[in-house]
């Protein structure tokens, strides 16, 4: 057994026993998924009432999609507004908590406060975006990390095979609609030192489909800017592992059956289970792949770690995936 293997394995079994010592999050995720199945048509009735107007884009968090149903507009992955479509029908927009953001990073003066989606002011906040005003240096360092998170995202929604790079992939987003972070009751920012965190743990880059011959797995993805030996991709690729246990154990809970079908699957949850776990950092050339041929088991679930590493080009655009996704 090779050392990555075992110590991967250690930390699936330490995430489990976590998980098992404080398992309020069960009834908790339970309760969330029967709220955004209750109000998934009610989002997707909103959103036929207005359009999305690339490069601004929708996320919605698991509390709003169970709440209030609020929008949040990013550009970047940065968010710059609150849109909300009113009982009456109405859709306003808002920039009142992101004012100073806005100018600050992307030079945006225009404030919004409620105001109608189709007025003449949000009209122009839409166009200031529509140029594609570079972010700021002034800007916080992580909203970079935010930013390729925003691109991955664009670059797997596509529906046609043609200019995209890596076919067979398509995002989960919630009610099939809004890009999101699946939360999770874990903080593994530091693999070293797992904290169990309730409501407030970290949540997952990106939930994925993928697509390989006529079967579709699941892809927990830990996105990164850097590519640097402080943070190997081994190390970034156990952190996706934390995540994707708690998936495992979701799953695998008495609501397990309605998040499979949240995220996307119209088939039946599968009692052997494979997961998909991939890092996703820039590329520096010799790119480590050591990893690609390990599986790691626990029970009847397979976890199956991966990689992409991409190269950018200078206006916010892929140039190309090297990946064992394929």
């Amino acid at each position: 057994m090779s050392e990555f293997k075992r110590e991967c394995e250690i930390k699936v079994a330490e995430v489990q026993k976590l998980l098992l010592d404080n398992s309020e999050w069960e009834l908790r995720y339970g309760k969330y998924a029967d709220d955004i199945e209750l109000k998934s048509k009610i989002i997707k009735t909103n959103k036929q009432k207005f359009n999305e107007w690339a490069p601004l884009y929708l996320y919605m968090n698991v509390s709003e999609a169970k709440g209030t149903g609020k929008f949040s507009l990013r550009y970047l992955g940065q968010d710059v507004a609150i849109l909300q479509v009113k009982s009456t029908g109405s859709i306003i927009i808002s920039t009142s908590i992101h004012n100073t953001t806005n100018e600050r990073d992307f030079g945006c003066t225009i404030q919004l406060h409620n105001d109608d989606w189709r007025s003449k002011e949000a009209k122009a906040f839409r166009n200031h975006f529509s140029s594609n005003p570079k972010r700021s240096k002034q800007s916080s360092k992580k909203n970079d990390e935010h930013r390729v998170e925003s691109l991955l995202l664009t670059e797997f929604s596509k529906k046609s095979s043609k200019n995209k790079l890596l076919c067979n992939i398509q995002p989960v987003k919630l009610a099939g609609i809004a890009r999101f972070q699946m939360p999770t009751p874990l903080s593994a920012s530091n693999i070293n030192k797992l904290n169990y965190s309730k409501s407030s743990g970290g949540g997952i880059d990106i939930l994925s489909r993928i697509k390989k011959g006529n079967k579709s797995y699941l892809c927990i993805m830990e996105v990164k800017d850097e590519n640097k030996p402080q943070e190997p991709p081994i190390k970034v690729l156990k952190q996706g592992l934390i995540y994707a246990t708690f998936i495992m154990q979701l799953l695998r809970s008495k609501c397990g059956d309605k998040w499979w079908k949240l995220f996307g699957f119209n088939s039946k949850l599968p009692e052997h289970l494979e997961l998909l776990v991939t890092c996703i950092m820039p590329s520096i050339g010799k790119n480590s792949i050591s990893f690609t041929n390990e599986i790691i088991t626990t029970g009847n679930v397979t976890f199956h770690p991966h990689y992409i590493y991409y190269e950018e080009e200078m206006n916010n655009n892929f140039l190309t995936f090297h990946t064992s996704l394929k």
